[in-house]
């Protein structure tokens, strides 16, 4: 488990956080938006789940090996909900971290989920007890694997599964603290 402390996290234009009651409504919006959740391992929720679902986070112990745990992402200034990363560190290697992000439509497509995903691995790393952070996408989610890679992240296997109903092919990305601190250093990022 992670210290309390851990959170929040500011970077340039965003705080990551815990939920907060005032975050149900914009939560439940990008949840139930089918667009959003197309390539999401989640599914849509109700008011009464989403309720749930935020109080749950509010308490829950972060970095809990082999639970998930949802990071809030809001605008630094308003501090409005605008998505958030899953988190889960392996069972079977706590030194492994898998995450997935979720941006409301309304946030995409201006840098908010770099700048957040990015500030994540930072601290992540910071830890100093993570020396590997995991991606798993679905190929057709080309915005997701380009972020990835600009993350400096590289592709380590690529798997058919099924879902939500469909064969898909899984994109599985893996970065290693030893190149983000080369990629880091470089200011490739």
């Amino acid at each position: 488990m992670f210290a309390e402390q851990f959170l929040p996290l500011v970077t340039e234009r965003l705080i990551l956080r815990r939920f907060v009651d005032l975050d149900l409504k914009p939560f439940l919006a990008y949840r139930q938006d089918p667009q959003v959740a197309r390539f999401q391992g989640w599914s849509m929720l109700s008011l009464a789940e989403a309720q749930c679902f935020i109080s749950e986070m509010q308490t829950a112990p972060i970095g809990m090996p082999g639970e998930w745990f949802q990071i809030a992402i809001a605008h630094r200034q308003s501090n409005l909900l605008l998505g958030d990363i899953g988190m889960q560190v392996y069972r079977e290697n706590p030194a492994v971290v898998e995450i997935g992000f979720t941006l409301g439509r309304g946030a995409q497509g201006q840098g908010y989920a770099k700048e957040a995903v990015q500030g994540l691995i930072d601290a992540l790393f910071q830890l100093g007890t993570i020396g590997k952070v995991v991606g798993i996408t679905d190929m057709r989610n080309e915005p997701s694997i380009r972020l990835l890679q600009r993350l400096g992240m590289t592709l380590v296997r690529s798997d058919e599964v099924l879902f939500k109903g469909e064969w898909c092919v899984e994109q599985t990305f893996e970065l290693a603290r030893e190149k983000w601190s080369l990629v880091q250093a470089s200011g490739a990022i």
